[in-house]
């Protein structure tokens, strides 16, 4: 087994494969990258048995072969490798790897324990535009629980009908709703996708342009974008009717530049608590948005900022990560807050945009 590849392309390769190895492993083969050799081209596989991947790279050949490399080795070496190619072959258990003026000696684990990559049949589909889907991902996918008492909730939902396929995720004090279009029309079943899986396919996507098409079964879910394969389990498991909290009208809203919003949670972070407590407050007489925070230790501070107001006085407590944590989905300049009073969750949505919200619990004094 030989090969020579471009050092920027191996990589990139290597890179992305890296994140899906299990660096603490029980079984070593899941710390590794699997090399596969084959008809002029070089597979990389990485898999840490709760997602995968594959990834496919046209390469100078000399030879087929398998070998399992340490992936924390191998990317540490191209990190710092200088030269514009890499050549790399495989003698006894050691994988040789040499660049401009630099080569090493890996030893390799055995490749034989390599796990295969399971493969979604095509019976079940559904197709989206890949950079929506990314988007779609990044908006709420910080909302999913890292506990681990209701796996269902360490997932990103996807569901749809009717031409619009929906993304969902929450921890129970907040949560966030996107929506993209279906291609094709059909329906897609609830899908759980684990968060951290679903973070992993996000980072995949980034760049893609076109459509992709996600292949699915009552276990797995898998796609193919460009010489990538990814592959993700799905969690067994119902989400909550998240649906029925949704309030579909309101006591109190206000639209606020998203900007002033954002800099002012920014600057308040300074002078929160250990709680990042932050408190907001609706004025309609005054047409304006006061929010305040304050740390013993540190001092505090209250901005005002300028606001389109309708209905009652609010006043309440929220964590202020959480609110800053909602405009990183909002692309337009203005934002819209929508409460029903005191104790009840507070709405946020981009003015503009209709296809995302966000719902946040507030906080008990």
């Amino acid at each position: 087994m030989k090969f020579e590849s471009p050092t920027d392309q191996l990589l990139k390769a290597v890179s992305t494969a890296a994140r899906f190895a299990e660096r603490r492993a029980n079984l070593p083969a899941l710390s590794a990258v699997l090399l596969v050799s084959e008809g002029g081209r070089l597979t990389l596989r990485a898999t840490n048995l709760e997602c995968g991947v594959e990834i496919t790279l046209p390469v100078k050949m000399d030879g087929d072969g398998v070998v399992a490399v340490p992936a924390g080795v191998l990317l540490g070496f191209l990190s710092n490798a200088r030269g514009k190619s890499v050549t790399a072959s495989l003698s006894g258990e050691l994988f040789k790897v040499e660049s401009d003026k630099v080569q090493a000696s890996i030893k390799t684990l055995p490749h034989e324990d390599f796990p295969i990559l399971p493969r979604v049949s095509a019976e079940k589909s559904f197709t989206v535009k890949a950079s929506d889907l990314m988007r779609a991902i990044r908006a709420v996918a910080y909302c999913a629980s890292t506990s681990t008492i209701k796996p269902e909730l360490q997932s990103v939902l996807l569901y749809g009908d009717a031409g619009k396929l929906t993304l969902v995720a929450t921890d129970s004090f907040r949560l966030a709703e996107k929506n993209i279009v279906l291609k094709a029309g059909g329906s897609v079943p609830q899908l759980l996708l684990p968060a951290r899986n679903a973070a992993e396919l996000m980072r995949i996507l980034e760049g893609a342009s076109g459509d992709v098409e996600i292949y699915y079964n009552d276990n797995q879910l898998s796609t193919h974008i460009g010489d990538v394969y990814y592959t993700s389990r799905l969690i067994d498991g119902a989400f909550p009717n998240y649906r029925q909290i949704v309030p579909k009208t309101f006591s109190t809203e206000a639209v606020v530049l998203r900007e002033d919003f954002s800099t002012s949670l920014k600057s308040l972070s300074v002078f929160a608590d250990k709680f990042s407590q932050v408190s907001f407050a609706v004025n309609p007489a005054k047409k304006a948005i006061t929010l305040s925070s304050r740390n013993p230790d540190v001092g505090e501070q209250i901005s005002t900022i300028k606001a389109t107001i309708s209905g009652e006085d609010l006043a309440m407590n929220f964590n202020g990560r959480y609110l800053a944590d909602s405009l990183q989905a909002i692309a337009g300049d203005s934002v819209r807050v929508q409460s029903n009073g005191p104790g009840k969750a507070i709405l946020i949505k981009d003015a503009a945009d209709e296809t995302f919200f966000y719902l946040a619990m507030p906080m008990n004094r």
